[in-house]
């Protein structure tokens, strides 16, 4: 009988690598430090230049760049979002007119326009905001008012009463239909996403980068925000019945491409108002995208078989398939 001592047992995880494809892939799409600096340093010049001749009480990035689903590599419509506050003595006359929110919009344009920097970038006025084109990205000026300055601005849920001071929330411009001002309250829902992003140790972001660069990798008809809102959406139902999140990318992603027909079928609502996100998504745009994300589903399905009978290069072929040439699979 030998003395030799019994091997101590391997505790180490065995390595999963298509997880580890996928965690790579959250993190590659995620918009670098020097990208970021520099969406900040154009905030900054942009907001110098209304400042000559605008009295603006203070400017902040808002929107997808703030929340971390902003994706990478950054293109001419990826867009990141700042709001400049106006002093309401100061430019009363765009709470008052009546075509106050579009004159307001349009002289933000052509103050742009007129510094030389800027005469060969696309300016324009797209509803709510200004967007200004860059070679990679576009920067999207939404002006504001503080809520408890305009007295007639719309209530989000069509009542009176929640904003009750000033630092509650902001009125910006609603260009469809009549002239108006729309209450929004940003750092609302940027609290709720982070909370529930902390939760789930930042995947909630990750999965919402991940089902943006599907769709743009695959010409699905569904908006930045609308995706990012059903992604935040599926996290909140499975905390309100009490439900596990699956622990792993793969399985988190075939989980929620399987709600997703559902979901673009069916309208969807932003978490702090209830406002649906997607009313300008066509019944055909909606058919196209439910068949897309069923497609997506199958070849999902078909991935974890295979990783479970031990075929993990084919799987990770499969996801590629899926994710597009961005998702390494070597």
């Amino acid at each position: 009988m030998s003395d030799d001592p019994e091997p101590e047992p391997d505790n180490e995880p065995e390595s999963d690598e298509v997880e580890d494809c996928y965690e790579d892939h959250v993190e590659e799409t995620e918009i670098t430090d020097r990208q970021a600096e520099t969406i900040s340093d154009r905030r900054d010049v942009l907001v110098d230049i209304l400042s000559d001749d605008m009295e603006i009480e203070e400017s902040q990035l808002i929107g997808s760049y703030t929340r971390g689903t902003m994706t990478a590599p950054l293109r001419e419509d990826s867009d990141a979002d700042v709001m400049i506050v106006l002093d309401a003595d100061e430019h009363r006359q765009w709470i008052e007119q009546e075509n106050g929110p579009r004159n307001c919009l349009n002289a933000i344009k052509r103050r742009i326009e007129n510094d030389p920097r800027f005469s060969e970038t696309e300016v324009k006025v797209d509803q709510n905001v200004v967007q200004v084109k860059y070679h990679d990205s576009t920067i999207e000026i939404a002006p504001a008012f503080r809520y408890s300055e305009v007295p007639h601005a719309d209530h989000p849920r069509g009542m009176f009463g929640l904003f009750t001071d000033a630092s509650d929330g902001y009125a910006i411009p609603d260009t469809h239909g009549r002239q108006s001002w729309q209450g929004t309250n940003p750092r609302k829902y940027k609290q709720m996403f982070d909370a529930r992003d902390k939760a789930h140790d930042g995947k909630v972001s990750g999965l919402t980068r991940t089902m943006k660069k599907w769709a743009e990798s695959n010409n699905v008809p569904v908006r930045s925000f609308h995706m990012e809102t059903m992604v935040y959406n599926y996290f909140e139902e499975k905390a309100r019945r009490g439900e596990p999140v699956p622990d792993t990318y793969q399985e988190m992603t075939r989980e929620f491409v399987q709600t997703l027909p559902n979901r673009v079928n069916n309208r969807t609502k932003e978490p702090v108002y209830e406002e649906t996100v997607d009313d300008g998504m066509s019944r055909s745009d909606r058919r196209k995208a439910a068949k897309q994300a069923k497609k997506a589903r199958e070849k999902l399905d078909e991935a974890k078989r295979l990783k479970e009978e031990g075929k993990t290069k084919q799987a990770k072929e499969e996801l590629q398939d899926v994710h597009g040439d961005d998702f390494n699979s070597d």
